[in-house]
C-alpha cells in the first residue's frame, strides 16, 4: 500500500505552531495570491536551477530524512522534489538565548529542529507568552512564507541547538508549488464522487486539502472486521469488495461478500457514524486508488453530507442486518 498526502499544508498549517490560532480569520488553504504563482509560470522550472547543494554526512542525511518524513509540509513532494529540498537545506547552529525568528519580521526561511529546545513566544497587549515548546523535534516558519505575512511569533533557543534551514525561495518554488498542483489534481479526482457534489467549490477544496491518497494492489486488505474506525474512503480508481465473516459458521473463518464499491462511491462511514468497530472487511479488487479522510476532518468538513450518508446507510443496512446481524464498515 502506498500513500501520499496531496495537500497537507492547509490541513496542518497550524500543527507546527499553536500561535496559528491568532490567524483564525485567514483561510488555511493554498491560494495563488499567497504563494504568488502566476498561471503561466506555475509549470516553469522544478527548482533545480535554484539549488545550492550543501554537503552532508551519512549521519546527517539519515537524521534529516527522518525529520522530513515527520514534517507535514513535505508530504506532497515526489522523490525528486524531496531530494532537491534535502540538498538545499543547510545546518544552522543557534546559541542559547538567541532568536531564530522574531514576531513582526518578514519571513525568510523555514526551519526543522534537529537538536535542542526552542520556545515559540507570542507578544500581545505588551505581554509575552510561551505558546509552544519544540523539544529536539518539530518545524516552524511556514505560515509567513505561505501567506506573505509577518512572523506571528518569536522562536527563541532555550538551549544550544541545531536547525535545518530551507530558504523561503526554495520553499515557495518546490514545496508550495507541489502542494498546490496536487491539490488541484485531487480536486478534479473528487468530482467523480457523487456525494461530494453536494459541496460548494470552497468546501470541496477544503476536503481536497485534508485527504490522503492511498493505493492498494489487488487483494490487499484496506481494513479488517473488528478494527477501530478512524477513516472513511472515496474510491477514485478500481473497486473495493466488502466482506463479512459468515455468522452461521464462525469457526470456519470464511468471509461472505456483501457488496462492491465502484469508482465514485464511498465506504467506511458506518462504523464512524455509529461509533462502532468495523463489522466488515474491505479488500482491493485490482489496483485501487482511494482518498482517505480521517474522522476529525469528516466532522469538520462533511457536515452537508452527513444527513445524506445516514439516509443512504438506513436504506441498505436493514436487509444486511437481517442476514448478518450488523453492518458497520
Amino acid at each position: 500500500m502506498e500513500e501520499d498526502n496531496l495537500s497537507p499544508l492547509a490541513n496542518h498549517a497550524g500543527a507546527n505552531l499553536p500561535h496559528s490560532r491568532y490567524l483564525k480569520s485567514r483561510r488555511l488553504s493554498i491560494s495563488a495570491e499567497a504563494c504568488n504563482f502566476d498561471s503561466d509560470g506555475e509549470e516553469e522550472g522544478s527548482g533545480k536551477d535554484l539549488v545550492v547543494k550543501h554537503p552532508k554526512s551519512d549521519e546527517q542525511l539519515a537524521r534529516l530524512n527522518s525529520a522530513i518524513t515527520k514534517t507535514f509540509v513535505f508530504k506532497a513532494l515526489n522523490d525528486e522534489q524531496r531530494e532537491l529540498v534535502i540538498d538545499s537545506m543547510y545546518e544552522k547552529c543557534v546559541a542559547k538565548g538567541n532568536d531564530v525568528i522574531r514576531q513582526g519580521d518578514d519571513g525568510d526561511n523555514f526551519y526543522i529542529v534537529d537538536a535542542g529546545i526552542f520556545e515559540a513566544i507570542v507578544k500581545r497587549d505588551g505581554k509575552s507568552e510561551v505558546v509552544f515548546k519544540y523539544d529536539n523535534s518539530g518545524s516552524f516558519g511556514e505560515l509567513a512564507l505561505m501567506y506573505n505575512t509577518p512572523r506571528s511569533a518569536t522562536v527563541r533557543a532555550s538551549t544550544d541547538g541545531v536547525l535545518w534551514t530551507l530558504s523561503g525561495e526554495m520553499f515557495r518554488q518546490i514545496v508550495l508549488k507541489a502542494a498546490r498542483k496536487k491539490r488541484e489534481e485531487f480536486r478534479k479526482l473528487l468530482q467523480s464522487v457523487t456525494i461530494l457534489k453536494e459541496l460548494s467549490t470552497y468546501e470541496l477544496e477544503n476536503v481536497a486539502d485534508a485527504l490522503i491518497l492511498k493505493k492498494y494492489k489487488n487483494g490487499e486488505c484496506i481494513f479488517k472486521e473488528g478494527d477501530q474506525a478512524y477513516e472513511l474512503y472515496f474510491v477514485l480508481a478500481g473497486a473495493v469488495e466488502i466482506r463479512m465473516l459468515d455468522k452461521s459458521n464462525r469457526q470456519s473463518g470464511q468471509q461472505v461478500k456483501i457488496t462492491e464499491c465502484p469508482v465514485g462511491s464511498y465506504f467506511g462511514e458506518l462504523a464512524w457514524l455509529k461509533k462502532d468497530p468495523r463489522a466488515a472487511s474491505a479488500y482491493a479488487l485490482g489496483n485501487v486508488t482511494l482518498a482517505e479522510l480521517d474522522v476529525y476532518a469528516f466532522e469538520r468538513l462533511l457536515g452537508p453530507c452527513r444527513e445524506i450518508m445516514e439516509r443512504n446507510a438506513k436504506a441498505y443496512e436493514k436487509p444486511l442486518i437481517e442476514k448478518f446481524g450488523s453492518l458497520a464498515m
